[in-house]
This record gives C-alpha cells, structure tokens and sequence, in this order.
C-alpha cells in the first residue's frame, strides 16, 4: 500500500534548522532589489522589470552532469526545474512533480510528472527525461564529479558509475512507467531524498535536444534547452548571464501575477571595490562586502549578514603528491592544525565569517533526539595554540629530517576576503615554523590542479552541503571517494563510523546514526588531522531594499527565482 507524502517513523526526519527554526534561512526581509533599469510596483506588461544581481566568480557550467560550484547550480536552477523545489524554509515541495507516493517500507518513490510541464521548445517533459538526465551523471563517458550523490541518497545501483561494480548506467534505480510516471528505487530509506530532488543533479535533460547538440550542449545560450521558470537569453563569458521568463513554465501565468521579474542578469564582477561602485551606481542589487567596507556601510538601507553553510578548510595531499611525502606525516599535520589562529584570520577577512570548529558547520544538522545543534554536541575540535603547534613542527623535522615546505593553493577570483585568509594562513603557519609559498590561481584552474591532476601540497578549499545532513561531508573524506578526497587521506577507523552511519546500524538507529558522525569528525579532525578546518564563510552584503524574493538556503541552492516588487 502507498502513502502521500515523508515518512514518518521510517526515515530520519529532515534535518534543517534544529528545534524547528533555520537561523540561515531568509524571507522576504533579506532579499534582492531593484536596479535602476527596474520599473515601479505599477509593473504593466508593456514595462520589462529587471533585476541584476551580483556574481564573485564566472559562471563555469551549465551542464547538470558537469558543474560542481554553487553558481554554477545556482544559473541551473534559474532554468531547468526537477521534480521537487525548496521552499524558502528549505522543505521540498512539488515543482515539475504534481504528486508522488512512497511505498510504506521507504523504498519506493513513485512521482508524477505535470501534463503541462514543458520544454521551452513546446515538448512535454517525460519520465524519460528524468531517467537520461540521471544516467548522464552516473555513465563514466561524463566523468561527473558528483556521480556519486546517487549512492549517497541510496538510489538503487547507485554505485554504477564504478566501472568496477560490474553495473552499467541502464541499471541506476530509476524508471518511466509510463509518459509521465517516473518510478525510483532505494536500498534503503532515505530522510533528505526529497530535498536532493532539488539539486540539479537530480534535474531531467531532454534526450532528443542534448543527444543532437552531442559535445556543444550547455555551452551557450543556443545549446541549452529549459523547463523551469527563466529561460538564459545570453552568456557573456567573465561579464554577465541573463535569464528572461519562460512563458512555456506551468507556472507563468502565476509569476507574472506574483509580478516576478521579468529579467534576471548576474554580473560576474570579482573586485568588491568596483562591485561596490556599481552598487552605489544602482547598476547591480545586490553587493557582497569585506574589510572596510563592512564598517562602512551597516547603517546602510538593505545591509544584512548572514552565515552560509560553505566550510573553508585546508585540503592536505596525504597519498596522492608524487613530489613530497611529508604530510604522510601526522606531526606535520598536527602542526598546520594548532597554528592557525583562526579568530584572527576572520577578524581580517571582515565579511561575516565565523572560525571554523570542525568540518560540519554551524546549523546544518540537529540531534534528531534532542534538537541541539551539531556543533553543539561536538564542540570545538580545533584551537588555535602556537606552542603546541611548535611542538608538533620541531617533533616533524626532527622525524623527517628537514624543514618543511609547503605550496598553498587557493583562489584570487573569489573576492578580497579569500585572498586575505590565504595571507593569513600563510602568516601563522610560518610562524610555526613552515616555508609557506602561495599559489594563487582563479577558480576553474585551481580546481583543475587538485580534482584532475592532484598536483598540490595543501589547498584552501570548500565545501557546500547539498543537503541538510552531517553525510554531506562524512562522504567526502572517505577513502573510497576519489572523487572528492583529492589527497586521498584514509583512516580505517574513520570509513568504519561513516559506514556503520550510512549502512549500518545507522539506518535504523538514529541515535546511533549521530554518534558515528560525531565520532568520525573526532576522527577526521582531532585525532588524524586528515584536513584543517578553516572558517565558515559568511556574507556581509548590501542587497536593494525596493525589491524582495531571494531566498537564502544553508544547504542546497540558494534561489534567485521569485524575485519580486514589494
């Protein structure tokens, strides 16, 4: 027998906001505005309302097998819908899905797709849109970096993108039973799965256009096709991307009423000075800030702070650097840990971010027993203690043989304040007595070098939840993630807790379920140092007060879609 909606006893529930109440999430009072291209609330038809909102870094790719950066998922969402969408509380809702049932043992989705869900080219989208769109992230050819995501939500055959399981694409737990029915498998169930559907991973892809278009889909406006409700009317690389409605979204109608933009266009504007001028200019909406500017502009109309669920970190090549062993070594490891002090290094970036405490951050997840806080319950793993971290450095060299050396990889496309955290780590590490030289490179290259290559020492690096859960990170550090683990540090200890959470005891016993995440934080970044938790970035920004609808999400995909006049 089938039943509506989560379910409840089976699963754990969603954990988002703990005790019922999201502290990162926005409503309509931290929310984007109007440029000066904007019109009044006397919107007519004949008068196009348009929003610009600000962008740190290029958008890198709009291919939903491929991308793996928040702004790129965030351009995605603007035009491709899934079967679920977050609300502004961050619960999945129905958006190309008009209904779905789930089986009483949690194992059996079935959804139902809207019969006036279409492409923008006037098809309908089918089941077997969603089913393509799945097998392109999990089949090899594509070499996606988040074909694992589909294991992880316990997706039947979720493992096939492994050419070494033995399973092939054909075999992931999804099917169309018919036109518009879809049907998905589990192994077991799974309290975030509905949430996930929202993630563009998860988003359908229309077989006939993508398979006509072959290696030019999704690299310009032309080679991509959208079922949400923008469509991207142009792409100019390092400047800007625009999205107008779709009139061909079920939806339309409902927007245009709501009187939603009409235009959304991102500019990619990486100075913080000059995306403040423009800012001040009224040509963009919404500003991102740091240092100074900061202290200058909170009495400012529209300022706002707010704390997302990205966590700053220091990935370290443990296995996979050809050219220098020593942080095989966990004295060096130790070392980089206790001498970063991290509430400094936040004091000087100045833009809203917190001192990292472990690798979960700050109101992602709560005790599915008593309400409190991951944080809460782990406390502080790291402190910041430059004696012992001499301590650790002198017993190293002391092991080694030498000084130690060290490249620092991170970004200089991503704003000041990432370029001052690179300084500053670099400034305490040395004052632990390591050679730190920086190695600055834009994003998609820094990404190049420690993803593709594995060609780095350490990397300030981060990583956003793309779900409420503590295993939106566990998974990462795994040593059978490849995918994601470029340093391919591994602890046995550490896969047995993270194992047991997600395919042990864990599944039945939420209590148990916690306890083995906890332990394996303790794990991950106490007692082996396996990486070197950072910050957890904030984002101090000016956001135009004549306008209101982004809505803000401390995991999965903040979305731009229902902007509008107040």
């Amino acid at each position: 027998m089938l039943k509506k909606g989560l379910i409840i006893g089976m699963s754990l529930a969603l954990l988002v906001g703990c005790g019922g109440n999201n502290a990162n999430s926005n409503t309509n009072n931290n929310s984007a505005n109007t440029s000066n291209e904007t019109t009044s609330n006397e919107n007519t038809a004949s008068q196009e309302t348009k929003a610009v909102t600000l962008q740190a870094a290029d958008l890198i790719s709009m291919d939903t097998a491929t991308a793996t950066d928040g702004g790129s998922f965030i351009a995605q969402t603007m035009c491709i819908s899934g079967l679920m969408e977050l609300d502004e509380n961050n619960n999945p809702i129905p958006d190309l899905a008009e209904s779905y049932e789930v089986s009483d043992d949690g194992l059996t989705y079935t959804f139902k797709i809207r019969d006036d869900a279409k492409w923008a080219n006037g098809d309908p989208v089918t089941a077997d849109d969603f089913v393509y769109g799945w097998q392109r992230v999990v089949d090899p050819a594509n070499a996606s970096d988040y074909n694992w995501i589909f294991e992880t939500a316990n997706v039947e055959n979720g493992d096939c993108y492994d050419t070494e399981s033995g399973k092939t694409k054909e075999d992931l737990g999804i099917k169309a039973v018919d036109e518009k029915t879809v049907e998905v498998k589990l192994v077991a169930p799974s309290g975030f799965f509905l949430s996930l559907l929202a993630f563009p991973s998860f988003f359908p892809v229309n077989r006939k256009f993508a398979e006509e278009k072959g290696d030019q889909y999704a690299l310009s406006v032309e080679n991509i096709l959208a079922c949400g409700p923008y469509v991207m009317t142009s792409w100019t690389p390092g400047y800007s991307y625009e999205f107008e409605l779709n009139d061909q979204y079920f939806g339309y109608e409902d927007y245009k009423a709501a009187n939603t933009v009409d235009k959304v266009t991102f500019r990619v504007i990486t100075d913080t000075q000059t995306a403040l001028l423009e800012y001040q200019s009224k040509n963009i909406d919404t500003v991102q800030l740091s240092g100074e500017q900061v202290d200058a502009n909170k009495e400012v109309d529209g300022f706002t702070n707010r704390l997302q669920g990205y966590l700053f970190y220091l990935m370290i090549n443990v296995n996979n650097n050809a050219d220098n062993d020593d942080f095989k070594n966990l004295n060096v490891r130790q070392a980089m840990s206790y001498a970063l002090d991290r509430e400094a290094i936040v004091t000087a970036m100045n833009d809203g971010s917190v001192a990292a405490e472990g690798i979960i951050p700050i109101s992602l997840a709560c005790n599915p027993d008593t309400g409190a806080d991951f944080r809460e319950d782990a406390g502080a793993l790291v402190s910041y203690d430059l004696d012992k971290a001499k301590e650790y450095y002198e017993a190293a060299k002391k092991e080694l043989g030498h000084d130690i050396t060290l490249e620092l990889l991170y970004d200089t496309d991503q704003g000041d304040s990432l370029i001052k955290a690179a300084e500053q780590v670099q400034y305490f590490l040395e004052q632990a007595g390591f050679t730190v030289n920086l190695n600055g490179k834009p994003k998609k290259e820094r990404l190049s070098l420690h993803s593709d290559d594995h060609n780095f020492d350490v990397v300030l690096t981060r990583w956003g939840p793309d779900y409420a859960d503590p295993q939106t990170y566990m998974d990462l550090f795994k040593s059978t993630n490849t995918t994601n683990n470029d340093g391919a540090w591994a602890n046995a200890k550490y896969d047995e807790l993270v194992n047991d959470a997600e395919t042990g005891k864990g599944i039945s016993d939420p209590a148990v379920r916690w306890q083995d995440f906890l332990d394996a934080e303790k794990v991950l970044v106490l007692e082996d140092a396996g990486i070197v938790p950072v910050f957890q970035m904030g984002s101090a920004m000016i956001i135009n007060p004549e306008i209101e609808g982004i809505q803000f999400h401390s995991a999965g995909v903040d979305n731009y879609r229902h902007i509008v006049f107040k």
